[in-house]
């Protein structure tokens, strides 16, 4: 297959060019658990595609199930909640019509505040502790690396491309 890419890119080079420098064409599967992924790696899959320049399609599957298709577009990176602490680098969003974040390209990453460990595997420490729901001692900061994130449905996942 790659080998059939390489000859199309060679006799049309100019098709290549175009796309090939583009972070956002191709198609993502969701990353592991530990690299903020869904709890079965590839349960997600994102395939993208531009019908012309500026404009995206991406089609959401989950487990080989399609689930729809987004027209996407370009967009500020403050459009989406879950790069504004993240880690300095470039960083780029693909918007739907409704003008949230729905594919994020991130250098390095990001940070999200998460449960601690311990009580997760010991809910009754929490009371020991003398804490309460919310108490900012329960949280750390974990910095996940993948570079792709996006919303499937109802939840953001970690992301990272598998193809052209």
């Amino acid at each position: 297959m790659r080998a059939a890419i390489a000859f199309f890119c060679a006799v049309f080079a100019t098709a290549c060019s175009a796309g090939g420098d583009d972070l956002f064409l191709g198609v993502f599967e969701s990353e592991t658990r530990q690299n903020f992924g869904s709890d079965t790696p590839g349960e997600w899959r994102i395939q993208v595609v531009a019908p012309s320049k500026g404009k995206y399609v991406a089609t959401l599957y989950r487990d080989g199930k399609l689930i729809g298709k987004q027209e996407l577009v370009p967009c500020s990176e403050d459009k989406e909640g879950y790069l504004r602490s993240r880690p300095s680098g470039h960083a780029e969003v693909l918007c739907s019509d409704a003008g949230g974040g729905f594919l994020s390209y991130v250098e390095n990453g990001i940070y999200v505040p998460a449960v601690k460990q311990k009580y997760i595997e010991n809910p009754g420490l929490a009371k020991q502790e003398g804490l309460r729901p919310g108490d900012p001692s329960f949280f750390e900061t974990r910095h996940h690396k993948a570079k792709y994130y996006a919303h499937a449905q109802w939840a953001f996942y970690g992301f990272r491309k598998v193809g052209p």
